[in-house]
């Protein structure tokens, strides 16, 4: 069971209706945290939660970011009025911006503070609740406490990324955590972290216990293929650039119209390169080539000769 990661910036409404129509293998999609601010959800963020935004293509949750009950109960009111009957309960957000005022991977050392927000999430009727967290903000020892929280309320499942917060995406993952938190929760458990190829994922598998599922972030924005092909389905040379080339196309028309009149579409496309490239042999020259692109057609351009390069 793959999952698709709610990546900040990146795997939004338009992302992921554009990558569901190309590309196979993710069996839900998780909407970027929804917070809120002033008492509002800001309007951006309103919109990745719009039902015509989110086909039923696959099962698709809403995450949220908070720092105390009384704004997850505000947030899970409003997204039942949408038809949401799911909610994943940020704790792991990294970002110095949003632990530093408690929210996210912040809220990790106050284990009391997170059974609190739990409380008030499972007063609300028929809503299931999950979790995405990480091993501790600072320190490693932050685990046992809040794992022992997670663990007495009846969670649907639990997505573990094994680093501490303040390793933001640096460093490796600790897989001997993940076993351990495997064999001390009765939850469904979900990994997550540093699967960039299908090797990655194999040699988790082989390493890790039996578990529920796979998140995957980075590494679908690196080969958007991923998850088809830990699933088993192959593509030809020929076939998977044709495949590339129409997703890109689409999702760049999809950001010219939703962009317009500001004609940022091009900054966007560019920070997708900035993972898209690993994907060729040449990650640098092929994202530097990108990164010069300012006009339409001199990005087109660059695109073209990237892709007509491509050696799979």
């Amino acid at each position: 069971m793959l999952y698709l990661a709610p990546l900040q910036g990146f795997t939004d409404f338009t992302f992921r209706m554009v990558f569901l129509r190309h590309f196979g293998g993710i069996e839900a999609c998780f909407i970027p945290y929804l917070s809120l601010q002033g008492g509002e959800v800001p309007k951006r963020e309103l919109r990745e939660i719009l039902p015509d935004n989110n086909p039923s293509l696959v099962r698709t949750v809403p995450q949220v970011l908070v720092k105390a009950a009384d704004e997850l109960v505000s947030l899970a009111t409003l997204l039942t009025t949408y038809g949401y009957r799911e909610i994943n309960l940020n704790l792991g957000c990294p970002y110095p911006m949003v632990t530093r005022r408690g929210r996210g991977a912040g809220l990790l050392p106050q284990p009391q503070e997170v059974k609190k927000i739990l409380e008030a999430a499972f007063e609300i009727p028929e809503m299931e609740v999950s979790v995405k967290f990480r091993t501790g903000l600072q320190e490693e020892s932050e685990l046992p406490a809040i794992l022992a929280v997670l663990n007495s309320f009846p969670l649907k499942e639990m997505i573990y990324h094994p680093r501490l917060a303040s390793q933001l995406y640096k460093g490796t993952v600790n897989e001997v955590l993940f076993r351990t938190v495997a064999e001390n929760t009765p939850h469904r458990l979900i990994y997550n972290g540093d699967i960039f190829s299908v090797e990655d994922f194999r040699r988790k598998e082989q390493l890790l216990p039996p578990i529920s599922g796979w998140m995957l972030g980075r590494g679908i924005l690196m080969n958007p293929f991923l998850a088809e092909e830990i699933c088993g389905t192959m593509t030809a040379p020929e076939e998977k650039r044709e495949r590339l080339q129409a997703f890109h196309d689409e999702l760049f028309e999809a950001y010219s119209e939703r962009l317009a009149p500001s004609r940022q579409e091009i900054v966007k496309m560019q920070q997708f390169w900035s993972y898209f490239s690993f994907a060729f042999p040449d990650p640098r020259k092929t994202f530097k080539r990108i990164k010069k692109a300012k006009r339409r057609e001199d990005y087109l351009a660059a695109v073209k000769i990237n892709l007509e390069s491509w050696s799979f």
